[in-house]
């Protein structure tokens, strides 16, 4: 199953996490993911640049439903309401920016997520496309997250993920429906 995204969207990911279509923002980091485990050199300034990806509101949900499971709610947590979602993500209170992150879709609908995202090289996409095509499918669409094998095998597919994270995935995705 070919996977085809929105005009202009691409794959990134942050380092050692799954992928997600977006547009990015800004100049995305020189450093490409050519491998999954691919990380920046850690005097490298890309390792930490922050840009945005513009993504349709599904997209923005799996983000923050992956990194709720992989960091816990104390660490991260998406709350919606309505249109708009609250990202908590400073407990530590490290960040210059108000807690919590107050994001609200632009004119097209899409919510522009922070992180630090790189450009996935040709051929890891490629593989990307051959081992979870099902599940790039799904993230083409615009379908509210729900627990399917193909997406929890494809979000645990990753080397940050931990032993509990697909028993965390199915937990918060029950609470979205």
């Amino acid at each position: 199953m070919k996977h085809v995204f929105p005009p202009g969207e691409v794959l990134v990911a942050p380092p050692h996490e799954p992928a997600f279509p977006g547009i990015p923002t800004g100049q995305p980091p020189a450093t490409v993911i050519n491998i999954l485990d691919t990380r920046p050199e850690p005097d490298s300034e890309d390792r930490r640049r922050e840009i945005g990806l513009r993504c349709r509101r599904s997209v923005a949900q799996w983000i923050g439903i992956y990194l709720e499971a992989v960091y816990g709610g104390a660490q991260i947590r998406y709350d919606w309401q309505g249109d708009v979602v609250h990202i908590h993500d400073d407990p530590w209170r490290f960040s210059q920016e108000p807690q919590p992150r107050v994001i609200r879709p632009d004119d097209d609908g899409r919510y522009e997520i922070r992180d630090v995202w790189f450009a996935l090289a040709s051929p890891l996409s490629a593989q990307l496309q051959h081992r979870h095509g099902a599940a790039l499918a799904v993230l083409a669409g615009n379908a509210p997250p729900r627990a399917t094998p193909e997406m929890l095998t494809y979000l645990t597919d990753w080397p940050r993920t931990g032993r509990n994270t697909r028993d965390n995935l199915e937990k918060l995705l029950a609470r979205v429906h």
